[in-house]
């Protein structure tokens, strides 16, 4: 078979999802396809049938599926192993519950042969199960850029132009050189990590563009999705971890940095910012040391300008004005009473 250079890798992490994964891969192994795609599937040690599944479209695709089977390490460390072998010229993830648009995915194979930007962003769409069964379908148009203009990014203030989250990881796509330039680099063992993808290299590029292509299906409906509030209460200290990482790089590289590139860091930093605040609303009480850390963490994220919604809530007005441990568990305990009151009051 005659090689064909990889213009695209597309890294699929992989637990536990016999459910979804055969969705996911029948859009992006289409014969419509060429094989300037790379798909690579990492198994991270899923318990379910999900290998043997991936394998059957291995079988089929050879030219594109290549399959990575590793012991669980989490969402990170399945990011790391796919860098570490992918020959794409740009990289990006599709998670296994989600899916591309097949045709918009051929026509971007098509762009990418002349594409010659640090990033390149594309479309999404909402797919959002509802508890009855309905599905709600969402467009999210990028109504503020020209579509496939290039853009110089030391000119380009992300805040000033994304209106809804345009700036994400089921949107963007980095060149693969530059990652490993930056030393991308995945907490392993944690979630939410995808925000070092979209944050760590955005000091570092000069252009990108945005294609009008709706490419991204983003799914909501499974309870035990990383974003739904029962995996947040869970997982706080992974959140922790990320929005640490975020902040000690800008404390790092703050002196070196134009506003605007500050600007788009704190793009990134306001949306680690804001999960971790919502996380925090369902914390036990705080300790004197844990309470030192979330200090820490609320001080350094307003010195960098990050917006925070929840923050905003009544109920955290106490804290706002007092900050201290004290006000900061009563504002806790009361966003807490205030949930159960609402859903006691929804189950009569």
């Amino acid at each position: 078979m005659e090689y064909m250079e990889k213009l695209l890798s597309l890294v699929v992490p992989t637990y536990n999802m016999e459910k979804y994964i055969a969705r996911c891969l029948d859009t992006v192994t289409d014969d419509s396809i060429p094989a300037t795609l790379e798909v690579i599937v990492v198994n991270d040690g899923s318990t379910d049938n999900s290998l043997g599944i991936i394998r059957e479209y291995e079988k089929k695709r050879p030219d594109i599926i290549t399959v990575i089977d590793k012991a669980n390490g989490h969402y990170g460390s399945c990011i790391n192993a796919a860098l570490a072998i992918a020959k794409g010229k740009y990289l990006r993830m599709l998670d296994a519950d989600d899916w591309m648009d097949t045709q918009a995915l051929a026509e971007l194979l098509k762009r990418l042969e002349t594409c010659d930007t640090d990033l390149f962003v594309t479309l999404r769409t909402e797919y959002r199960v509802k508890k009855n069964g309905d599905v709600d379908i969402k467009k999210f148009p990028f109504d503020t850029v020209e579509y496939n203009k290039v853009y110089k990014m030391q000119d380009f203030e992300i805040e000033s132009y994304a209106k809804g989250r345009e700036f994400n990881m089921h949107s963007m796509a980095y060149r693969t050189e530059i990652l490993r330039e930056v030393g991308l680099k995945h907490i392993e063992g944690i979630c939410y990590t995808d925000i070092q993808y979209c944050f760590l290299p955005i000091d570092r590029i000069k252009d990108f563009i945005v294609f009008d292509l709706y490419l991204y299906y983003y799914f909501i409906g499974r309870g035990d999705q990383s974003t739904s509030a029962r995996s947040l209460i869970r997982n706080y200290n992974h959140v922790l971890k990320v929005i640490s990482f975020v902040l000690d790089y800008m404390d790092k590289s703050y002196a070196r940095n134009s506003v605007i590139t500050v600007s788009n860091q704190r793009y990134f930093l306001s949306e680690i910012y804001n999960m971790f605040i919502n996380s925090l609303r369902w914390h036990k009480p705080l300790t004197e040391e844990e309470y030192a850390v979330v200090e820490d963490i609320v001080t350094r994220a307003e010195k960098y300008g990050a917006e925070c919604k929840i923050m905003k809530k009544f109920y955290f007005m106490p804290y706002r004005v007092g900050r201290n441990r004290k006000l900061l568990n009563m504002t806790l305990s009361s966003y807490q009473n205030i949930h159960f009151q609402k859903k006691k009051r929804f189950l009569r």
